[in-house]
This record gives C-alpha cells, sequence and structure tokens, in this order.
C-alpha cells in the first residue's frame, strides 16, 4: 500500500483504519467552550495550575493537525508535579495516539517503536498525529535525534544507527515520519539551548495553596482508589471532554488559518522591541497555539468552503497565555528558575545593599563586591522558612541564570574573603536598580528591607 504523500510503502498498522459510522459521536452537541471552561473540568484532577494544564492539553490536542503540532518541556525539582501534571491530562486522550516513555536510548526508541519495512530494508517509526510523552528526562542523544523532529524540518527523517552482529558491523536504516507533540518532563534545571528555543517552557506551580489542595486530593485518592476512580468517570464533563478530543482527532483536521497575520506579528512585537534568533521559533509557538485554541473549537470554526478559520477571541487567548511564560522564554530559563531569580535573588541582593554600611554599598555600586550564596541562603530561610537546595542552586540555577546573562559570578575585588565567587545581578527594572542612587524607596513593610511592599509589587508587575 502507499501513503498519499509519499512514495515510501507504509506498514498496514500505520494505515487510518475505516471509520464506522455508527460509531461516530455526533457532534451537535458540542457547545463552543472557552479555556477556563476547560480549566474547571481539568481542575477536577489538577489543581491550580492554571496555565500549565492549559498548554499541556493544548499541546497534546495539537497532534490532531497536519503540522502545527506544540513541544512543551516541563522542568522542576523532584515531587513538585511535572510528571503527574502530564499523566493526569494524557488519561484523556486514547491510548492508541499516544507514545509513553519514562526513558529510552536512541536505539531503544527506534526499534521499539519501529516496523521493518523490507522494500526498502529500513525500520519505519510512524508518529503521524501522536502525542510523544517522556515521563523522565530521556537520554541525551535520543533528545539530540528527535530536535529535527520537534523543529519539523522534514515530514521523513532518515537515521542510520552502526549494530554489531556476529563480530561484523551493519548499518541499519531507520525512518522517522509526520510531526508528535512531546512533551518532556525533566528534574533537570539545566537546559541545552537548542532544545530550549524548540519548546515552550513551563514549570509546575510550587505554591502553599497548590501543595495544600495536592494533599486533600491525594488522600482522597488514596484512601479508596477504586471509589475515587468510579466518582471521576461519573463526571459528566470530563466523559464529555474525552468524547470531544475523540471527536477533534476524527475530523482530520490538516489546516488552521490564522486570520489578520501582520497584526498578530504586531502585537508579538511589541511585547519584544529588541529581536532575537529565538523569536523566529516564538512566534511560530504563539500561532501554534492559536491553532490548538481554535482546534478545540472546530465545528464553530469550520467556514462555509470547508476551511477552518481562527477567531480573534482564539489569537487573544493566546496572546494571554504568552504573556504569562514570556520572560521565561526570553531568556531560555525554566519558570522556576525566574521565579527564583525574582523572588529569591533579586530582593536578597537588594536587602543586603539597604542594610549595608555606606561603605559596602559604594563597593557593590562598583560591582566589587555581590551577593555570597550563604546570603542567598539566610534570605531564603527568612522567606520561605527553609533553608535553600544548595547543590542544586550551585550546579543547575545559578549556571543557567549565567549562561542566559542575567547574572554574573565573580570573586569579588573587595572584603576579607576573595575565595569564593558573588553573584551580581545584571538584569534590574527600569529605575530600579539598587546601586544607582535615588532608586528604590526607603520604605518598610515588605519583605525586603528599605523596600515597601508597594514598591515591591510595582517592581514585579513592571518587570516579573
Amino acid at each position: 500500500m502507499m501513503d498519499n504523500n509519499s512514495k515510501t510503502p507504509v506498514s498496514p498498522q500505520n494505515n487510518e483504519e475505516p471509520t464506522d459510522e455508527s460509531n461516530k459521536i455526533d457532534t451537535s452537541q458540542f457547545k463552543e467552550m472557552t479555556l477556563d471552561e476547560l480549566a474547571n473540568v481539568l481542575s477536577l484532577t489538577i489543581k491550580h495550575d492554571h496555565n500549565n494544564k492549559l498548554v499541556v492539553f493544548l499541546a497534546m490536542l495539537s497532534a490532531y493537525t497536519d503540522s502545527s503540532q506544540i513541544n512543551i518541556s516541563l522542568n522542576a525539582p523532584s515531587s513538585t508535579g511535572k510528571s503527574f501534571l502530564a499523566i493526569e491530562i494524557a488519561k484523556l486522550f486514547p491510548a492508541e495516539d499516544k507514545v509513553e516513555r519514562s526513558g529510552s536510548s536512541p536505539t531503544a526508541f527506534f526499534y521499539e517503536t519501529g516496523v521493518l519495512i523490507k522494500e526498502l530494508n529500513a525500520r519505519l517509526v510512524s508518529l503521524e498525529r501522536k502525542i510523544l510523552i517522556f515521563y523522565e528526562q530521556p537520554n541525551p542523544q535520543l533528545q539530540e535525534k528527535l530536535r529535527a523532529l520537534m523543529s519539523h524540518d522534514s515530514r521523513e527523517l532518515y537515521y542510520s544507527f552502526t549494530n554489531r552482529v556476529k563480530g561484523t558491523n551493519r548499518v541499519d536504516k531507520v525512518i522517522l515520519r509526520g510531526f508528535a507533540s512531546t512533551i518532556f518532563c525533566s528534574a533537570g534545571l539545566r537546559l541545552d539551548e537548542q532544545e530550549t528555543t524548540r519548546a515552550i517552557l513551563l514549570s509546575p506551580e510550587a505554591t502553599d495553596e497548590k501543595i495544600l489542595a495536592g494533599i486533600h486530593s491525594q488522600a482522597r485518592r488514596s484512601a479508596n482508589t477504586e471509589e475515587y476512580k468510579a466518582w471521576l468517570e461519573s463526571q459528566p464533563k470530563r466523559t464529555a471532554l474525552k468524547d470531544r478530543i475523540i471527536a477533534i482527532r476524527d475530523e482530520h483536521v490538516d489546516e488552521i488559518i490564522v486570520p489578520d497575520p501582520d497584526g498578530v506579528e504586531k502585537r508579538f512585537r511589541e511585547m519584544f522591541p529588541v529581536v532575537k534568533p529565538r523569536h523566529m521559533r516564538d512566534i511560530n509557538h504563539l500561532i501554534q497555539l492559536i491553532k490548538a485554541i481554535a482546534l478545540l473549537n472546530v465545528w464553530h470554526r469550520t467556514q462555509p468552503d470547508g476551511t477552518i478559520l481562527a477567531k480573534q477571541s482564539d489569537i487573544d487567548q493566546a496572546f494571554d497565555i504568552w504573556k504569562v511564560f514570556s520572560d521565561s522564554q526570553e531568556l531560555n530559563l525554566p519558570p522556576m528558575v525566574m521565579e527564583f531569580y525574582a523572588d529569591i535573588i533579586v530582593p536578597a541582593y537588594i536587602t543586603k545593599f539597604q542594610s549595608s554600611i555606606d561603605q559596602i554599598q559604594m563597593a557593590m555600586q562598583h560591582e566589587e563586591i555581590g551577593l555570597t550564596q550563604q546570603e542567598l541562603n539566610s534570605y531564603h530561610i527568612e522567606v520561605k522558612e527553609k533553608p535553600m537546595n544548595g547543590e542544586q542552586v550551585r550546579k543547575q540555577v545559578l549556571p543557567q541564570l549565567e549562561s542566559s546573562g542575567v547574572i554574573t559570578q565573580e570573586k569579588p575585588k573587595e572584603g576579607s574573603d576573595r575565595r569564593s565567587r558573588h553573584i551580581f545581578p545584571k538584569w534590574f527594572p527600569e529605575g530600579n536598580d539598587p546601586k544607582k542612587p535615588n532608586n528604590i524607596g526607603s520604605g518598610g513593610g515588605s519583605d525586603m528591607p528599605g523596600v515597601s511592599a508597594e514598591e515591591w509589587e510595582r517592581i514585579k508587575e513592571l518587570f516579573f
């Protein structure tokens, strides 16, 4: 048999089965669904993480397009819920549409997933309209080999592997066909730039409210698993969402048109006046997000001529979501790393400056003295009431911030201890760099001595 889009023979198991008309879902039941309504359904199992769960869901849904699939990288320390987020959303999607792995080497992934095609003497791996999920960070070599898939370089990618068989080297060919939405979960916070530009970077929330809600949900789930499952599957909105997903898949959508691309570009450029090479990929991520939102209501976006056209509301919602992650995307940083910089490093540095004697302030103004990791930990204990993970901060967080240009780490030019490197923040809101005179007010009432609560909220609103 031949695929319509290629001369390469395909395995029968990769062909679409004829749809049984009697089993078709009645799409007239699906009213237009807002993202808030979608979030309410997802909240049955995922507490808080409003924007994260929406983006992960939309990424998985984007698999049901021809070539507008979204890539996600979920990065956060252990026990923050990154895998849980992906697992719970994946449960809504049909099993046959998912390729789920906890980890894999490059050879194992291609051999396990592929089908041998004798005519080509090659192994075919079909990821056409699939959801590829790694619940733990895969082998770095596998991530490298999947970069071309994530950037949609070609619908068919060719690989060669050398295997030793009976004492001789043999070259095996692998063809990777189609595009998939990809979800990578990792406890590592230090990322390769080639991965960060190809994916939307997410980090689950770690607020007290989310943790308390998670404890309540887990207690109920663990106390009586069967009862919890029965309750969950009895929820009509969840059942309707699962039916909606299958009905969207069965529409076999190829293309979704985004109207007024010039208007989208203008709004995007207003967010980022200084252009960077990565913006060429970021604008594509944004448009893919618009298309996924439109796909959620595909029956209400289909025109009389059969084309599918995104509405202005789809564009507006996509921009609202993008603004939440724009700073971390801009700097190639997982949101959790960005939050650590905004909530711990910057205020700790300002606190040291405000509470120091004139001599130390002068040295800080000339960047002769910065912030020590001991001082950073002391501030973390004061604010969070627990010590920070020093090894993780030293090996993952600070190098990631330094590579993004947000901080530098250098040995101090002044002071008694010049052996350990100090942290020098380089990114401050305009008019709020403490090293410059007459910036940062002297009021009280916030977690930062010398900075009022109102001023710090204004700083975060303007900058973070």
